[in-house]
C-alpha cells in the first residue's frame, strides 16, 4: 500500500500504518535502552572484579617483597618495597630499613617468604585492605639452618596512578 491515492482512500489503514509503526520504534528504542544499562551494569561488574582481584594480586606480592630479603642485594630488597608503597608508609620504612640494613648485612641474613593465604577485607575503586598470612624462613649466621615462622600481616592499600600501593603494613 505505497500508493498515497490509495492510502488516502483508507484513512484508518494510514493511521494504523502509523501507530503500528510508531509503537515498534518505540519497543525497539526501549530495547536498545535496556541493552545498553544491562552492558553497562555488566562492565561495571567486571571493573569491581577486577578491581578486586588486582588489589589482591598486589596486596599479596607486597607482603611477600616486606617479608623477603637478601643481604647480598639488600638494598634492592628495600627499595622495591619502597617503589610499592606511598605516605608516611613509604618515608618510615626508608628511614626503618635503612637502620637495619648494617646488622642484616653482617649476619648475612636471608629471608624467604610465600603467602600461605590471603584475602580482600574490602576494596573500592581507590583503596583496598588485604590480610595476609605468611610463611616465612630466616637464615643467617646463628641459624644456618634456618628458622621458619609464619604470621599475618594487613596492607591497606591507595591507588596511585592506576597502581595498588602499601600506605600502611600491620602485623597481626
Amino acid at each position: 500500500m505505497s500508493d498515497p491515492a490509495a492510502m488516502s482512500a483508507r484513512p484508518g489503514v494510514a493511521r494504523a500504518t502509523v501507530v503500528i509503526g510508531g509503537a515498534t520504534l518505540a519497543v525497539a528504542l526501549a530495547g536498545s535502552a535496556l541493552a545498553t544499562v544491562g552492558a553497562r551494569q555488566l562492565s561495571h561488574r567486571e571493573d569491581v572484579a577486577s578491581l578486586r582481584q588486582s588489589a589482591l594480586f598486589a596486596g599479596q606480592q607486597i607482603a611477600v617483597d616486606f617479608s623477603a630479603y637478601d643481604y647480598r642485594h639488600l638494598q634492592d630488597d628495600f627499595n622495591r618495597v619502597v617503589n610499592e608503597s606511598t605516605g608516611a608508609f613509604k618515608s618510615q620504612y626508608a628511614t626503618q630499613s635503612a637502620g637495619v640494613q648494617d646488622l642484616i648485612i653482617k649476619a648475612k641474613a636471608v629471608s624467604t617468604a610465600d603467602v600461605a593465604s590471603a584475602g580482600l577485607v574490602d576494596a573500592n575503586r581507590d583503596s583496598a585492605t588485604v590480610l595476609v598470612a605468611v610463611n616465612r624462613k630466616v637464615t643467617n649466621t646463628s641459624v644456618p639452618n634456618g628458622q621458619s615462622d609464619s604470621f599475618g600481616l594487613q596492607i591497606v592499600l591507595k591507588r596511585v596512578n592506576g597502581r595498588w600501593l602499601a600506605s600502611q603494613v600491620k602485623p597481626l
